[in-house]
């Protein structure tokens, strides 16, 4: 049963009647009743309109994720269980959930069941914000679980690795450095546990550097992508003092712009970060180039390249756009869920 309710101020449940699921805290006029973190409220209009159900989050600012829509109270055990159906994914035996909201942390212990019984895996293990990661159901190892991909063998480290453990939501893209990779040196800055780097071993690259600063991850990337020149340490720095040239570089920092406050010093970062990538990159290059922050909007991002390209006097054009793969569907009426986006650059000599 809902536990209060959320009225929106005038003008502010515009969003909510097209779809959109996410409430700011600024469209908020007033709270009824005393829901808790993760309660489950009603919202609806200043008119008192009824328009939909979701989880209530006091601390956040973004204060209500919506559930459902309309006027019916949702069934959250079917809810769930069809959503699961949709959006299943494992490692081999072992699947890796991370919540992170205080409503679906508490339906933690449902949701791994279900999982369970949908999915027949051994283990699960459970990842949320601010807490150390549990056992969710099962048993899991005590290593790394082994995956293919496009058959590239990956170690994942399912209970200390960051998110999940891997960056599924890079699989085409890491094929098409494999595809680009023949006789080239290529380079994966922000290599996380070698993800690039083994597809352009894959590939057939005549030499591969990967940069990645945090040790637990290079410690995975030295058994992914074996025989690679692996560089511990901080991107930017590496690339201040690196002065070889590379065919192929994949250019895929973390998140600058975590909220939307960030977004000015973000976009100074991925300029710099582009700017000093370009640098690096020989007449001819292709350079695979991201951003994961869903407040950076693709065509800001591509403004950003476009900058950087300029400040580095280099001829650069855009051969294609970069997304997650379809397992990743972005709702149309929530263009924000759409936060991975990339370009892939071909690096001509001095503009």
């Amino acid at each position: 049963m809902a536990a209060g309710r959320v009225v929106l101020r005038r003008g502010r449940d515009r969003s909510v009647a097209l779809g959109h699921p996410w409430l700011l805290s600024g469209s908020v006029l007033r709270v009824e009743g005393d829901p808790g973190p993760g309660d489950l409220v009603a919202v609806e209009s200043e008119a008192g309109e009824l328009l939909g159900f979701g989880d209530f989050d006091p601390d956040a600012q973004l204060r209500v994720r919506i559930l459902s829509f309309g006027k019916d109270e949702p069934q959250l055990g079917e809810l769930l269980a069809t959503r699961l159906v949709e959006a299943i994914g494992r490692y081999a035996d072992f699947v890796s959930l991370r919540v992170g909201t205080p409503g679906m942390a508490r339906r933690a212990e449902e949701i791994g069941e279900r999982v369970r019984l949908l999915t027949g895996a051994e283990g699960g293990w459970l990842r949320s914000e601010g807490a150390p990661g549990r056992l969710l159901f099962g048993t899991l190892p005590d290593g790394p679980i082994e995956i293919e991909e496009s058959q590239r063998r990956y170690l994942v480290d399912a209970r200390h690795g960051q998110k999940t453990g891997f960056y599924l939501d890079q699989r085409d893209a890491r094929d098409l450095f494999a595809r680009l990779a023949r006789g080239k040196r290529a380079l994966d800055l922000f290599a996380h546990t070698g993800g690039f780097a083994r597809a352009a071993q894959q590939g057939g690259a005549s030499d591969v550097v990967a940069v990645e600063s945090s040790e637990q991850a290079a410690a995975l990337l030295r058994r992914n992508a074996p025989d690679c020149e692996l560089v511990v340490g901080d991107v930017n720095e590496y690339l201040r003092s690196e002065r070889r040239q590379f065919e192929l570089l994949a250019v895929d920092p973390p998140p600058f712009a975590k909220k939307k406050r960030d977004v000015p010093a973000a976009c100074r970062a991925y300029k710099d970060l582009n700017l000093r990538a370009l640098a690096r990159a020989a007449v001819g290059a292709h350079v695979l180039t991201f951003s994961c922050s869903h407040h950076v909007a693709p065509e800001l991002f591509r403004k950003l390249v476009f900058g950087a390209a300029l400040d580095a006097g280099r001829e650069v054009q855009v051969l294609g756009e970069l997304r997650a793969p379809v397992d990743h569907p972005v709702s149309i009426r929530h263009p924000q869920g759409e936060y991975l986006k990339g370009l892939l650059l071909r690096v001509g000599g001095a503009a």
